[in-house]
């Protein structure tokens, strides 16, 4: 009876982990009239069925390049405060990632790198996804101090990244030019990666390298593209990946959704990424591209 107890609890147990909300710690930006950082991933993860923590770098009343936003970066008492607050609440077992985005401050890093220890410590397959957020298009749009902070403190540490082409030629210190580029690169970091807006002659592409092995997916390219495009891209690769999709099917579903509701924003004559008039692309994308496997060097 003893052992059929213990048989019963442990199938319990067992069912209670799969049937488990997966669950992620969002650290991003927070812009009132703009749907870029949280904004983007929350609302995406959880349309995929992926519970979304969000926790704010900095809240702003519209983006930068629009003009002075208002608001400002949180102060890294209260961001630290709100992070105690989350770990008295005992939810650090529940995190199967934190994903981080835009900084505000580079005093941020110390503490997300500590609630990370403590949520690794609560939930060992628990990862970090760094997207480090520092610019594109040849051009920083942080601080010097924040860029140095991701290089040198976030990036390291992480677990997966999730960098754009510019970005990745920041923190390796070399031109990425193309997808031969891209892919030495993240050889020498050794790390899965998901490399986004690397040009290619079709259009624009997103590449999943790892160890094991990198694919490849791209589109054609559209006149323009709504700020927020590369936060919702990693959002929802890292919520398909962690609802047990492969890598090369989550990058296909991701990248299909990103140029849809590229699309359709544009149909709307949107400058914002029009998520309510999209939502239903982000779990079912009507553009599904082909991820191909790529040779290994």
């Amino acid at each position: 009876m003893i052992l059929l107890a213990k048989a019963a609890h442990a199938i319990h147990e067992r069912m209670s982990e799969l049937s488990r909300q997966p669950t992620v710690l969002s650290i991003q930006s927070q812009v009132v009239s703009a749907r870029v950082g949280n904004s983007v991933a929350a609302f995406a993860m959880e349309r995929l069925g992926v519970r979304a923590l969000q926790v704010p770098t900095t809240l702003l009343g519209r983006r930068p390049d629009q003009g002075p936003p208002g608001g400002g970066p949180i102060p890294v008492a209260n961001f630290t405060s709100l992070l105690e607050g989350l770990i008295a609440d005992g939810r650090l077992a529940q995190i199967d990632a934190v994903l981080t985005g835009y900084l505000g401050d580079p005093e941020q890093v110390p503490a997300i790198l500590d609630i990370v220890e403590r949520i690794k410590a609560a939930n060992p397959r628990a990862i970090l996804v760094c997207d480090p957020v520092l610019g594109d298009e040849g051009s920083l749009f942080v601080s010097e101090a924040i860029a140095d902070a991701v290089v040198n403190g976030l990036w390291p540490n992480a677990d997966w990244l999730a960098p754009n082409a510019f970005e990745l030629g920041i923190i390796t210190g070399r031109s990425i030019e193309g997808l031969d580029h891209a892919r030495d690169a993240a050889r020498r970091i050794g790390k899965p990666m998901l490399i986004s807006s690397l040009r290619t002659a079709v259009g624009i592409g997103n590449l999943y390298a790892a160890p094991g092995g990198d694919w490849f997916c791209e589109t054609t390219r559209l006149p323009r593209a709504p700020k927020g495009a590369g936060d919702l891209l990693t959002a929802l690769w890292l919520a398909r990946r962690l609802k047990g999709e492969t890598p090369a099917i989550a990058l296909e579903g991701a990248t299909g959704a990103v140029y849809d509701v590229i699309v359709r924003s544009l149909a709307f004559e949107s400058e914002d990424l029009a998520l309510p008039h999209a939502h239903d692309l982000l779990a079912e994308p009507v553009t599904w591209p082909s991820a191909r496997k790529l040779e290994m060097a």
